[in-house]
């Protein structure tokens, strides 16, 4: 018997139409499983885009000893550090800076001198990676009359940490969940080959080979698939759309994200079609159960 796909697929789904309960029964487990995968890569995602937006906006200061020329400070920072925008910061502006920033609390400082704090450089450090980072601060400890240097990126190193550790562990685990979704669908799946085990055995009977009669069950399956992680796709969307505006509002620091950033459109895809392929392996496994009993 020939391979006709159009047939093949019209076979699919008019047994899609015929068993609702198989079929939606696969969608929504596909569905989940997608949807909490895409909620995972998606928190990822949008962790590193504010991750790289955070590193961004990084300032080395490198604070003088009490009678360090502040000019000459200045002036080896940028032969230090060619093409990066390098600040004086007299501990005066510094005093002024630290009181604007607490606000209300400015009263606290009241009584405090010009000089209890340092004379300051600061060179904006945007763009870099954090081994630059470092680089470029080791190279600054150089600058005459330095006595510290801090990139303040303790915290972002730590983020980098955990969000190198989370992508491991979350592949780790996304294929798990892809694995025993398929084994579910699969069983789901069982149900619908079972039903029509007459009309199986009767194309067997008249030399229709396994791949005519598998056919219509792995397009079945897939279809499943791409149905339960469009799904997913599209709850994403939505959930993005509902809950972006609420989040940038309440954490400012999240208001730069943009759809892009957080779902973009190759791992839309990715959740798609991660689901047409579950939904085709376990269309192919529990197939491969009932021809073997065959």
């Amino acid at each position: 018997m020939a391979f006709r796909p159009v047939h093949v697929t019209r076979r699919a789904l008019t047994a899609m139409a015929r068993g609702p309960y198989v079929t939606l029964t696969g969608m929504a487990t596909i569905f989940v499983a997608v949807l909490l995968s895409g909620l995972f890569a998606a928190v990822l995602s949008g962790g590193e885009a504010l991750l790289g937006a955070w590193a961004g906006e990084v300032r080395v200061s490198v604070y003088l000893a009490p009678g360090a020329d502040l000019a000459l400070a200045r002036d080896a920072a940028r032969a230090l550090a060619p093409g990066r925008e390098v600040e004086p910061v007299p501990a005066a502006e510094a005093l002024r800076r630290l009181s604007a920033s607490l606000g209300a609390q400015a009263g606290i400082l009241d009584g405090v001198g010009a000089d209890a704090l340092p004379d300051a450089v600061e060179v904006a450090a945007g763009g870099l990676a954090l081994d630059e980072l470092r680089a470029l601060a080791g190279r600054l400890r150089q600058v005459p009359g330095a006595a510290e240097v801090d990139y303040g990126t303790a915290w972002l190193e730590q983020l980098t940490a955990f969000l190198r550790r989370a992508r491991v562990a979350g592949l780790a685990l996304l294929g798990l969940v892809a694995l025993a979704t398929a084994v579910l669908v699969s069983n789901t799946l069982r149900l619908a080959v079972f039903a029509r085990r007459e009309e199986i055995e009767i194309m067997k009977l008249v030399g229709a080979t396994d791949a005519f009669v598998g056919a219509p069950f792995l397009v079945e399956g897939l279809l499943q698939g791409l149905l339960g992680g469009g799904l997913a796709a599209g709850a994403l969307l939505a959930l993005y759309a509902a809950l972006a505006p609420r989040l940038a509002a309440a954490v400012g620091l999240a208001a730069p994200l943009r759809q892009a950033d957080v779902l973009p459109w190759p791992l839309l895809a990715g959740l798609v079609l991660g689901g047409a392929a579950v939904g085709l392996v376990a269309s192919t496994l529990a197939l491969a159960r009932f021809l073997r009993r065959a």
